[in-house]
């Protein structure tokens, strides 16, 4: 379901590619660190985003430095580290962890099983940590399943719980900035649900998985108006936050970025070339 929430790299100076890099590579050394190569397998964009976002509202100190890694064990990199790129790996591990689940219960994948099994106990350490937002994710996770379950309930109901479990995540402190920051995720969190079901669109009506567009009767060519909304009201509720720092970097990634996959997935219906940007992680990740 993750991994939208990115930028649109032809359009940001050298300087903004850089700096996104940096605070991505940040998370990826923290997943390692904190959890080891089963927590670095979760690293995603969505994350990255919810990083540049927390820094720049509550200008923490960033700590940046040369490094080598395992997908860069020759040449150095920077990586951009701030208290909230331990929480962002935190965060990272519990929905991967559900991720994983999901797949071995609804699917019976081996793979999910084992990955599952791998992060459960780290999964426990961080319900310790921060227990509101894993029974966000926890409450939401549940009620999704007996949605996708009932051909009564309505398809926009499973948005709404993605959406509720991102504000959860993204309300990360009880304070001014909690019900806007909750606003936010909440409606990333609508967008991402109906646009992954508008990129496996095809893939659900061969394997006959649950899919919201079909039950809408709507083609993913035919969603655009549906992804556009809760996208709008996401904008709108970033606006509405001070924020200064990383701003034009994190207004291209929700105003162009996001709809990259979208768009290449029409685009490769019309037999045209995939945005540059497409193909996975262009870090090395």
């Amino acid at each position: 379901m993750f991994g939208l929430i990115r930028p649109y790299m032809n359009d940001l100076t050298e300087e903004e590619k850089a700096r996104y890099k940096a605070v991505y590579c940040g998370l990826c050394r923290k997943l390692n660190e904190k959890y080891g190569l089963a927590g670095r397998m979760g690293l995603n964009y969505d994350m990255t985003f919810m990083i540049l976002l927390l820094n720049s509202l509550y200008e923490p100190e960033e700590k940046t430095k040369e490094a080598v890694c395992p997908p860069h064990p020759v040449k150095k990199h920077q990586e951009t580290v701030t208290e909230y790129t331990g929480y962002a790996a935190d965060m990272t591990v519990a929905l991967t962890y559900y991720k994983a689940l999901d797949d071995w219960m609804d699917e019976r994948s081996k793979t999910g099983k084992v990955y599952s099994g791998l992060l459960k106990r780290p999964y426990a350490q961080i319900r310790e940590r921060w227990p509101r937002q894993c029974e966000a994710i926890e409450k939401s996770i549940d009620a999704l399943h007996a949605v996708e379950k009932d051909e009564a309930a309505p398809p926009e109901q499973a948005a709404d719980l993605t959406g509720q479990m991102l504000a959860g995540i993204f309300a990360v402190k009880e304070d001014f900035f909690r019900r806007q920051m909750g606003c936010l995720g909440y409606f990333l969190g609508k967008f991402i649900y109906m646009m992954d079901a508008a990129i496996d669109f095809d893939d659900d009506q061969k394997k006959g998985c649950y899919n919201p567009l079909s039950r809408m009767r709507l083609t993913p060519g035919g969603a655009a108006d549906i992804l556009r909304q809760p996208m709008g009201q996401a904008a709108e509720a970033f606006e509405g936050l001070p924020l200064v720092q990383d701003a034009h970097l994190m207004r291209n990634i929700l105003y162009s970025g996001v709809w990259q996959t979208y768009n290449y997935k029409m685009n490769e219906k019309k037999k045209t070339d995939p945005p540059e940007t497409e193909g996975g992680d262009e870090f090395g990740h």
